[in-house]
């Protein structure tokens, strides 16, 4: 799992540097089949099971694991990892706030339906937009419940990661 995270941020990064929505297709190609053969290596692996625990892969395997689910382009698969996911959450076992709340906004966007949390947007044309979110004026109340900052400062973020635009105050590492 860790190599297969590795290689899975290599590229999210080598896309980053470029500028998102300027990267090569084929940088984006290479990424979407890493995406593909790391997904079919995690259903592999749970093919028995229903989930890897952090006393079984530690805090980074479990880290591994969400990337692989996150990036998946298998919808389905992603929903039925959902309840896993908040249950790891809940259960205290190496699962974040933040990353129940991509994967849930992740499903619903692409079930058509608004997201809770505000994590799926849109790089196009310089700026972040970011899609339909459910009652957008508590979307910050929501977040704050999964220790997650204020929307505005994660589109600040955003900036910065895609190389949209500089914001000192933020320091990515």
């Amino acid at each position: 799992m860790f190599l297969c995270k590795n290689q899975d941020q290599a590229l999210r990064k080598q896309l980053g540097d470029a500028s998102w929505d300027k990267a090569p297709k084929e940088l984006h190609a290479k990424s979407a089949s890493v995406d593909h053969q790391n997904t079919e290596k995690l259903k592999a692996i749970l093919r028995n099971r229903q989930w890897l625990t952090n006393a079984e892969v530690g805090n980074e395997g479990v880290g591994a694991v969400f990337l692989i689910i996150q990036h998946s382009s298998d919808v389905e698969f992603q929903e039925r990892m959902l309840p896993l996911l908040k249950r790891a959450y809940l259960n205290n076992e190496g699962v974040s706030g933040q990353q129940v709340a991509l994967l849930t906004d992740r499903v619903l966007i692409h079930k058509g339906q608004k997201q809770l949390y505000g994590t799926q947007a849109d790089i196009k044309n310089g700026e972040v937009t970011f899609m339909p979110i459910s009652q957008v004026d508590k979307v910050d109340e929501r977040r704050a419940e999964m220790n997650m900052p204020p929307l505005e400062f994660y589109r600040k973020l955003m900036e910065e990661m895609y190389g949209i635009k500089d914001h000192a105050e933020i320091e990515l590492n």
